[in-house]
């Protein structure tokens, strides 16, 4: 393909750019199409468009919304005439210039015809965080790391937090209205789950004839292996994980640490992305 072609799919990154600069998220997401397949950084699959542009908007109002984005394209391969692969890279600073994010990405282009207009757009778009191998001094041994002695497992990652609260509608819409999360769940008592695209947060419905009292309740952690993680806090003098019978859509397990706060363990992760176990009752406890 000629330098023209290349200047029409490097266009698109051009207008993401452009959008998220405008804090424009339907901007940003009219370089995809319709019903894109967009992976992000966390593994979550965004397969439309409006996703897209929702996604990024709640971004735009929270994390992102005092930020730069800058991207360079490594390279472009051509299937066959109207398709082919980018390999691009993006960096997310700061006001102040400090580097936020920094992703790798390969996307799919397909030229295709929008509103009687030959166009370009992404058609799949595949976001990750690249892994960093430490570089050791080669002439010392001590220092030196190979791969084989990098851990295999990832650690766990603090992805939960439940807190009991009187009003949990109201709260709701304090945190979506001002700090951009999206509701993604509620309890039939009206339990109210939020989520930022990564953590999660779980506002629950006081009761006033119960025990619980106000405030925070527990945390939770997304592991590699439930049976892994269960077996180390075992050994460490831990009572064992008890699964956690729930219609919710989260939290498999229930542990406890050795001061008795509760905490969950999950290997699906939270945010609504496993759906309810059939046949089981709902779990009661906050």
């Amino acid at each position: 393909m000629n330098s023209t072609t290349d200047n029409q799919i490097g266009a698109l990154w051009d207008a993401m750019r452009s959008a998220w600069a405008a804090r424009d998220a339907d901007a940003f997401a009219a370089v995809f199409s319709a019903n894109c397949d967009f992976t992000t950084v966390q593994g979550e699959r965004i397969q439309s468009r409006a996703d897209i542009s929702a996604r990024h908007g709640r971004l735009f109002r929270s994390t992102y919304r005092s930020t730069t984005l800058d991207t360079v394209i490594r390279s472009i391969r051509y299937l066959c005439q109207d398709l082919a692969t980018v390999v691009v890279e993006s960096t997310v600073t700061t006001f102040d210039g400090a580097t936020l994010a920094g992703t790798h990405a390969l996307a799919v282009v397909e030229r295709t015809t929008v509103s009687g207009t030959e166009a370009w757009q992404i058609t799949a778009f595949h976001n990750m965080v690249p892994v960093r191998v430490p570089h050791s001094d080669p002439t010392s041994e001590a220092q030196e790391t190979r791969v084989s002695d990098l851990p295999t497992t990832p650690a766990p990652r603090l992805r939960h937090l439940a807190i009991v609260v009187r009003d949990p509608e109201k709260l709701a819409n304090f945190y979506t209205e001002i700090l951009g999360m999206r509701l993604f769940h509620r309890d039939p008592d009206g339990s109210c789950f939020l989520s930022d695209d990564y953590f999660s947060l779980a506002l629950i419905k006081h009761r006033l004839n119960g025990d619980t009292p106000l405030g925070i309740n527990h945390f939770g952690f997304h592991v590699a292996d439930v049976a892994e993680t269960s077996a180390a806090l075992i050994s460490a003098g831990s009572p064992q994980p008890a699964e956690r019978f729930t219609t919710r859509p989260f939290a498999e397990y229930r542990a406890i640490d050795p001061e008795g706060n509760w905490f969950d363990l999950s290997a699906h992760g939270f945010g609504g992305t496993e759906p309810p176990r059939s046949g089981q009752p709902a779990d009661d406890s906050n």
